[in-house]
């Protein structure tokens, strides 16, 4: 393949902005989505020698999405699900207790970015798989089908998880959920009708979890201040 001469706006000192800009066919060769490869791109645009390590961070973690997926997102959903319990710690006026922050480390390693990451990709890859996926028809219903379909059951399934976590017995969690779940979801879907219209219909299915895992800091630590309230 013939190399492009190097753009005079590219730093002479980044050699990923050369590898990106005289390599301009290979996140197509690479077979991502036409969305991910214009993320990839959009790292390359920088000429500042003090982003270089930023862009560098964010195009290997890019690689890693593409690559180990379930992998990557679980990773990053632990990390940032143990964020949310400092905050909500933060909000409860409460010290940070380590078995909390490791909990919820495992439950969004384990749990959360697993079933998220395989329900996106059950909806682009199977049910609207032969669909404009940006059509706002195929927009609304995978908001329902998230909203209405998949989250009332995941959130009583972190309820009870958090309860076996803590080896506290089902049935009170199963009263608790009974009581509590309907006034829960209203506020989910104050939240997360929005977020997930935005996500559906702007962000690429390999960044879909890590934007809904940004969002959810503050739903989870929210979440995680109301399953802990003793009643």
């Amino acid at each position: 393949m013939r190399r492009q001469p190097l753009n005079s706006n590219v730093c002479p000192f980044c050699p990923l902005e050369f590898w990106a800009m005289s390599n301009i066919q290979t996140a197509s060769s690479l077979g991502l989505s036409k969305n991910f490869q214009q993320l990839i791109h959009l790292t390359s645009l920088k000429n500042s020698a003090t982003s270089y390590i930023y862009i560098l961070a964010w195009r290997s973690y890019l690689r890693q999405l593409q690559t180990n997926p379930l992998v990557t997102k679980s990773i990053t959903s632990g990390i940032i699900s143990s964020l949310s319990t400092i905050l909500a710690s933060v909000i409860e006026e409460k010290g940070i207790k380590s078995s909390k922050v490791i909990n919820e480390f495992t439950i969004g390693l384990a749990l959360r970015a697993p079933l998220v990451h395989f329900f996106h990709t059950f909806l682009d890859k199977v049910l609207f798989k032969n669909a404009n996926q940006t059509s706002p028809a195929v927009i609304v219903a995978k908001v329902i089908l998230d909203q209405f379909v998949f989250s009332p059951p995941f959130t009583a399934l972190y309820y009870y998880v958090t309860a076996l976590m803590k080896d506290e017995p089902l049935k009170p969690v199963s009263q608790k959920i009974r009581r509590e779940l309907f006034a829960v979801m209203k506020k989910s879907w104050m939240l997360w009708i929005p977020v997930n219209a935005i996500n559906y219909a702007l962000i690429p299915l390999e960044l879909r979890v890590l934007f809904a895992n940004i969002v959810d800091v503050f739903w989870t630590a929210y979440l995680i201040s109301t399953v802990s309230h003793k009643s």
